[in-house]
């Protein structure tokens, strides 16, 4: 009796691993595959990403910003390529940089408690946070540059002028 829950247990954890790597390496949209495309004419810029998300939440307060979070994991394919085109695309960088309070975390490391409190289910994942933690939208996936500035624009809505 015992031996089988033993079993059932580990069939049930290796089921969940596979769904996991399945989900994180399935095929996007890219332009091998007739998607939309992954690069570009707008050049590349890069991010400062905050590793803190207490620390940008208060950030975000004083400046009057939402918060954009990167849940990434170093083993994730998919991850890198959205790290690697899409936010380093000097549109998607140029809006983060102005509009946003970046914040970068690893699920496997300090974003662990983070992912499971906003029931992140899939890498990778980006969130919009309102200026006290409370989620405007997410982007689940890699989505190439063109297609993210655009979803990204839509949860943070329009720039103010002062």
């Amino acid at each position: 009796m015992v031996h089988t829950a033993v079993r059932s247990l580990a069939a049930g954890a290796a089921v969940a691993l596979v769904v996991s790597a399945l989900a994180c390496s399935r095929p996007q949209p890219g332009p091998e595959s007739g998607g939309a495309e992954a690069i570009t004419a707008h050049g590349t810029a890069a991010v400062e990403w905050g590793r803190d998300l207490p620390a940008a939440l208060s950030r975000a307060r004083s400046e009057g910003k939402p918060v954009v979070v990167n849940f990434y994991a170093d083993w994730c394919v998919w991850c890198k390529r959205l790290d690697s085109t899409t936010l380093r695309d000097a549109q998607v960088a140029s809006l983060l940089r102005d509009r946003v309070v970046a914040v970068s975390l690893d699920v496997d490391g300090d974003g662990r408690d983070l992912s499971a409190r906003y029931g992140v289910e899939g890498l990778p994942t980006i969130l919009v946070l309102d200026a006290d933690g409370r989620e405007i939208g997410r982007i689940p996936g890699y989505m190439p540059p063109t297609g993210f500035l655009e979803r990204i624009q839509e949860l943070i809505g329009p720039a103010t002028r002062v």
